[in-house]
């Protein structure tokens, strides 16, 4: 069988029936040994989902202060039906902008590139939101694709008379004499946006041909994918600050109206409780809940709103064994206090986001195991409490990310052993809870390194393996630029024998004296260091140095002032590679009842913009969180998205649109 039709077979279960109807002419055709002999291959429609026909992604590249952005839309089409892809790109005199496709899996562990000898010419159609728009058209062949690179093959203006215009037209670009490129490894197209300014322009139907022909690529039958009502998915909402609310009817009020005008059918609410833990073994601990009367009054409020409400926690060391008894004592806190409750004033779930990933021992492989077995091992416990003693529901927060991939070693990433059963610890948690939010933390819907590319192989597995229902999470918030204060780290062989040695008691909490630990890895060394809380305070700055005077002794380097210099510079080409990181200068950590000193440096942690809404418009929030919301709810176990959290999701509703914002 023909590549492009294996490629085509692969993809026929969850596409439209035009596809379908494409694979089965197919089909036909090779029966009459002429399918083989097909003029054209199609590429890319864009009409469904984040992979195209050769099992490629799709995604935007920009470097600041240029930008651009990328959605599949429904208004705007080639032909009766479908979908194009709207790219809207800000370039600046600086940086650069475009957007790439792919044409292999770039998330197989052995990449299968496309072979496209036979053909001679690339088309694809273009039309422009105003006219005049342009931009370079490139291919990219293995080798380029290893460079993150491409080579130029056309500017589109020059490829078409009058130039971009409103109306679509077929850009065909020839492929032959292009000998700097291995046609039997094609890796991808990309456009690049050079000419500075705002433009944004459509893209359809990108396809391969051997000739040219006037046969239409593809044939567009008006079949279009369901789509649920704009107004009829519900949403779920992160509540941590709780006294207020508690304390405040008219604060209460506004909640209960934002939640009603958003679509908002559900409350994570954060609990508040006071712990008597008792160190004598066995450990005896019991949680009381504070503000009982204002909690029966608030939930009762709430019920009669029509919102549910769970208590919420959450702490990155309850994940681990020895502190399993806080969660299990607030569990049976919420448990108490229903059994005294009327009906209308009682919480409906528990809802726990520990994160055990902030853990400094998730860095060692063999720890990571051991923590995500008591991770698991702590949820089974408090699903049994509730589904034994209650009515209520039980779920939890997990990453998107725990199923995929690790880059570096191809294993996946949070792979147990657990009940019997070897996987994914997300994968383990969809098999025994109720519910679980993903926190799908990106800003766009469609992409490689968007919310649906990361948030459909759960909802895959939930819906034919998994019991829980998914909540697909996105974020408002962002942190304001953080300082991070590091001791010059080890070698990652060394880092991971320390952690299992004298430094065994920092692998299991994920703060130091309060403050945050952070690792950095620039692939030699792993440096520890600590969150510089801001603004800094002599006492806290005191509690910092002799913290990291703490982290030094352990996992510090004392190198001399040659392996330092060169200790710096690798860690100045690591961050280089990373948007996080910026703003690297000296700072050296001395203990002063020794006089030892020890290399150490500040470096500036940003949060990501692709990671949260929180530099986007109102609009644009609303754009992309109903796109992915369309697309997962083609998933029988999807139940609507999550936002975290509402102080910031309030504040964002009520922005004044900034002028001159980048186009989405």
């Amino acid at each position: 069988m023909p590549s492009e039709l294996k490629v085509l077979n692969s993809r026929v279960p969850g596409t439209h029936s035009r596809k379908r109807m494409v694979v089965a002419v197919c089909v036909m055709l090779l029966a009459s040994h002429v399918c083989a002999e097909s003029p054209w291959i199609l590429v890319d429609d864009f009409d469904d989902g984040v992979q195209n026909e050769l099992g490629g992604y799709r995604s935007t590249f920009a470097s600041e202060p240029s930008a651009v952005s990328a959605m599949r839309v429904a208004d705007v089409f080639r032909g009766s039906g479908g979908r194009s892809v709207r790219i809207a790109a800000n370039r600046s005199d600086r940086g650069f902008c475009g957007y790439w496709i792919h044409f292999f899996n770039m998330r197989e562990v052995e990449k299968r590139f496309f072979d496209a000898s036979r053909f001679a010419y690339l088309s694809c159609w273009v039309r422009g939101a105003e006219g005049g728009e342009d931009f370079l058209i490139k291919l990219a062949d293995k080798r380029w694709i290893v460079k993150q690179d491409s080579v130029t093959l056309a500017q589109a203006s020059h490829l078409l008379p009058d130039g971009i215009t409103t109306k679509w037209q077929e850009l065909v670009i020839p492929l032959r004499g292009q000998n700097n490129l291995d046609w039997r490894q094609l890796g991808g197209i990309t456009f690049e946006f050079v000419r500075p300014g705002k433009q944004v322009v459509y893209i359809d139907d990108i396809t391969l041909k051997t000739e040219l022909t006037d046969v239409p690529s593809p044939p567009r039958p008006a079949v279009a994918a369901p789509v649920p009502a704009a107004d009829s998915m519900r949403r779920k909402l992160w509540v941590w600050s709780t006294e207020t609310l508690l304390r405040d009817a008219k604060a209460r009020g506004e909640l209960f109206d934002l939640c009603q005008s958003q679509r908002i059918d559900e409350l994570w609410m954060q609990l508040l409780y006071d712990v008597n833990r008792q160190d004598a073994e066995p450990r005896s601990t019991t949680c009381t809940l504070r503000y009982q009367d204002e909690f029966r009054l608030i939930l009762g409020e709430a019920h009669g709103r029509g919102i549910r409400v769970h208590g919420l926690d959450g702490y990155p060391d309850f994940a681990l064994r020895e502190n399993h008894d806080i969660p299990l004592a607030v569990v049976d806190a919420v448990i108490a206090f229903n059994r005294v409750q009327p009906a209308a004033s009682r919480f409906d779930g528990v809802h726990f986001d520990n994160e055990p990933y902030l853990l400094i021992g998730w860095h060692d492989p063999s720890q990571r195991e051991e923590i995500l077995r008591d991770f698991l091992a702590l949820n089974a416990e408090c699903q049994r409490r509730i589904r034994e003693h209650s009515e209520m529901q039980f779920g939890i927060d997990i990453p998107f990310w725990w199923q995929e991939r690790d880059e570096a070693t191809g294993q996946i990433v949070a792979e147990v052993e657990f009940a019997g059963k070897r996987q994914a610890a997300s994968f383990h948690c969809l098999d025994m809870l109720d519910n679980i939010g993903v926190m799908n933390y990106r800003d766009g819907a469609d992409g490689a390194d968007g919310m649906i590319a990361h948030g459909r192989d759960l909802l895959e597995y939930a819906d034919h393996h998994g019991r829980a229902i998914v909540y697909m999470g996105v974020e408002t918030f962002r942190y304001q630029p953080t300082p991070v204060w590091f001791a010059t780290g080890v070698s990652t062989e060394r880092f991971h024998a320390i952690l299992n040695s004298e430094g065994e008691h920092i692998a299991r909490i994920s703060r130091l004296n309060g403050l945050r630990l952070r690792t950095l890895d620039d692939g030699q060394r792993v440096s520890l260091g600590i969150e510089i809380p801001q603004p800094l305070t002599s006492d806290v700055e005191e509690l910092a140095k002799k913290t990291m005077v703490e982290i030094a002794k352990h996992f510090g380097a004392r190198d001399a002032a040659d392996a330092a210099v060169a200790a710096v510079h690798q860690i100045a080409v690591a961050i280089e590679k990373d948007a996080e990181w910026s703003n690297l200068r000296s700072k050296p950590i001395i203990d002063n009842a020794t006089a030892n000193r020890y290399d150490g440096f500040l470096l500036d942690s940003t949060m990501l913009s692709k990671i949260t809404f929180a530099d986007d418009s109102a609009d644009d929030f609303q754009i992309q969180v109903r796109a992915a919301e369309q697309y997962f709810s083609r998933y029988h176990r999807y139940a609507g998205t999550a936002i975290h959290y509402y102080e910031t999701f309030r504040d964002k509703l009520q922005e004044v649109p900034a002028s001159g914002a980048s186009p989405r």
